[in-house]
């Protein structure tokens, strides 16, 4: 090969090669919808695995006027607290290049609580099933006392009134131990648990105190409903 080939041949080797040390990255670019999706992927990775799924996190709207945001390297987050957060936290989203931008964008966290619901209409008088029932989560501060957080509890007991579905089926709205129905009684007596069947006088749910009658004795009892068609005798 002459030497004025190899001159050539280097000579195009070496501009191609200043080329790519010249040319600029393509830049990345952020509208600020993605900013908000990105600020809450960010916060999602902070949290604890093991209790993510209880939190809902939403941004705060940017501002209208803010324009879309270019960068050419990958955006780096600051916050200013560490985990557990408070209901809201700012996040620093900050472009390094040379002519870099910084935007704050504010994270919503609610907290989430599991609850009951009707998977489908109930009537009134319903002996309550597997399939009627579903679980969801529903932010905390929606969540009243009078709601269960676990299916099984209700399986087998009976709607008071209409329940409709994707509603919370709360304890006023139930009764596990009906009136008219048998029920079985137990009793701790000196470490013993005695065992007997009886009578519902009066409906009741979890934790409430009902009168039942004693299908031996014949003797009105106060027992404490402790689950569907199950009462304790207070002694």
């Amino acid at each position: 090969m002459s030497l004025l080939k190899k001159s050539r041949r280097y000579s195009v080797f070496y501009f191609l090669a200043s080329l790519c040390l010249v040319t600029p990255l393509t830049a990345q670019t952020y509208s600020k919808e993605q900013l908000q999706e990105l600020a809450v992927s960010y916060i999602y990775d902070q949290l604890d695995p093991a209790t993510a799924d209880d939190k809902q996190l939403n941004a705060l709207s940017l501002d209208s006027r803010i324009p879309d945001r270019s960068c050419e390297s990958a955006p780096s987050y600051t916050i200013p607290t560490e985990p557990p957060f408070s209901r809201q936290i700012t996040v620093q989203i900050k472009c390094n290049d040379l002519n870099g931008w910084s935007q704050y964008v504010h994270v919503r966290m609610i907290e989430l609580s599991p609850v009951v619901v009707a998977s489908e209409n109930l009537s009134r008088g319903e002996v309550i099933e597997a399939h009627h029932l579903s679980l969801i989560m529903k932010p905390k501060h929606f969540v009243r006392a009078q709601y269960l957080q676990d299916e099984e509890l209700l399986i087998g007991s009976r709607s008071k009134r209409n329940i409709r579905s994707g509603y919370p089926v709360a304890l006023n709205q139930i009764c596990m131990v009906c009136k008219g129905d048998n029920v079985t009684i137990f009793a701790v007596i000196r470490g013993l648990k005695i065992k007997t069947s009886g009578l519902a006088l009066e409906d009741g749910t979890l934790g409430e105190q009902v009168k039942v009658k004693n299908a031996k004795s014949g003797k009105v009892l106060n027992a404490r409903v402790d689950g569907v068609e199950s009462v304790q005798v207070i002694i």
